[in-house]
């Protein structure tokens, strides 16, 4: 059998060592566009230690973040994001299985942050990950033309 995507991916996309998909919700319906900062082969052989940056339909840019497993405990939380040198900033997550963390929607300020970034860490439970960035307002700019590519239809 030939491997394909991850289950829900409709469409792989890339930008410069990032790659991704657009992805359907339980409804089949567009849910939002992703990129990893590593390949889809990688992801898929192992989903940890990555970072995942995102965006919806409406716009909004979140993260997912990639821990190791069996790390976190699931459920509603902060988590504490440190861009380069800049100050931590607390924001509103959800760690949705043993070691991965949504972040649905980054404030402007987070996000002009992300996008001038190079590097962030990510600390959660006593957990502190780093991932190093590399062209965040290309993967920014990509995630928007998936949005518009493969999103609802207005």
């Amino acid at each position: 059998m030939a491997m394909g995507a991850p289950a829900g991916a409709q469409n792989v996309i890339s930008q410069d060592g990032w790659q991704g998909f657009a992805m359907r919700g339980a409804d089949n319906n567009f849910d939002r566009c992703v990129l990893y900062n590593r390949t889809v082969a990688a992801l898929t052989a192992s989903p940890y230690d990555m970072l995942g940056i995102t965006r919806d339909a409406t716009g909004s840019v979140g993260l997912l973040v990639f821990y190791g497993p069996g790390l976190l405990t699931r459920g509603e939380t902060q988590i504490r994001l440190k861009f380069d040198q800049r100050a931590p900033v607390s924001v509103a997550a959800e760690v949705l299985s043993d070691f991965h963390v949504n972040v649905a929607a980054l404030d402007p300020a987070t996000l002009a942050a992300l996008r001038d970034a190079k590097a962030v860490e990510a600390a959660i439970d006593g957990r502190t990950i780093r991932f190093e960035l590399g062209a965040v307002g290309a993967v920014l700019d990509r995630l928007e033309a998936c949005v518009k590519t493969y999103g609802p239809k207005t």
